[in-house]
């Protein structure tokens, strides 16, 4: 299905995202042991999210779809004042386990993105790590996330991109390959959008509708080649620092060529507000 429609859209045979799962858990969704593409990107995203989300001491940041508050607790850490959000009961009891072992002080809500109990303009970061295509209406999510905003804020929003190079190429090399042998790549086939996500994002998706509600936008392109077919087993087959070396190249080329990444990070401010600098120039 293509990805490069004006809007995100629900890839077919999906779950219909106006169910809302509240009992939703993730326990399964990765394997025991990641392979070091995997380990690659899910550490470059948290570490690209969380800086482009810090900000000053005391601050207030929400976290939107905060799964177990584990990014939540690292802001926290580094001084802010935070907030997470979540639906899934399941989720925001491992949240507060987690708060427990780590002592610390999250504020968590049980709520829907599309939906969030703040005032307008309270919050000074609003982050959405990896969370926007499980959500029933990414474009409510967004509208929400730039309301509670500050308009002096940011807001940074992660998500996969399923039309990367390496699911562009994984695909015609699964075609060449059924053409070939009459049977599929091997998988796991990155290009295929997972159960448990209600949307597709891709570059020119994700801009459009970030474009809708945000302004001063930047897109931070994180990873490449992650999950295409046998690069996992090429990059176990060597030595650990020259793996390290390949991803971090190719992790350079993927914040020149976000089209291109595997996951994208975009950070904007509210659209239709007015910093407090720009109010100043305005009055002149």
């Amino acid at each position: 299905m293509s990805g490069r429609k004006k809007d995100c859209q629900i890839p077919a045979g999906k779950s219909d995202p106006g169910n809302i799962n509240t009992r939703w858990n993730d326990e399964d969704v990765l394997p025991p042991v990641l392979s070091r593409d995997t380990d690659f990107v899910f550490r470059r995203m948290t570490v690209e999210t969380l800086d482009a989300a810090q900000t000053k001491n005391g601050r207030r940041i929400l976290d939107v779809g905060c799964g177990r508050a584990m990014d939540a607790v690292s802001l926290a850490e580094r001084g802010g004042n935070l907030f997470g959000c979540e639906p899934s009961r399941v989720k925001l009891r491992k949240a507060r386990e987690w708060l427990d072992q780590k002592k610390a002080s999250v504020t968590l809500v049980s709520s829907i993105a599309e939906d969030l109990p703040f005032s307008a303009g309270v919050f000074d970061r609003v982050m959405c790590k990896g969370a926007m295509d499980h959500f029933m209406c990414p474009e409510k999510a967004v509208a929400e996330m730039c309301r509670v905003a500050s308009p002096d804020g940011r807001v940074v929003i992660s998500v996969a991109n399923f039309e990367s190079l390496s699911c562009t190429l994984g695909k015609f090399l699964n075609r060449v390959h059924r053409k070939i042998t009459g049977r599929p790549v091997s998988g796991p086939h990155i290009w295929e959008v997972p159960e448990d996500h209600t949307y597709k994002f891709d570059y020119a998706s994700t801009l459009s509708l970030v474009r809708r509600h945000m302004r001063g936008i930047s897109i931070q392109g994180v990873s490449l080649f992650w999950g295409f077919p046998r690069w996992s087993n090429f990059l176990e087959a060597i030595p650990r620092p020259w793996a390290r070396m390949a991803l971090r190249s190719l992790d350079r080329i993927a914040s020149w060529r976000p089209a291109w990444s595997d996951v994208l990070i975009v950070t904007g401010r509210p659209l239709g507000q007015l910093s407090r600098s720009e109010r100043k120039n305005e009055d002149g």
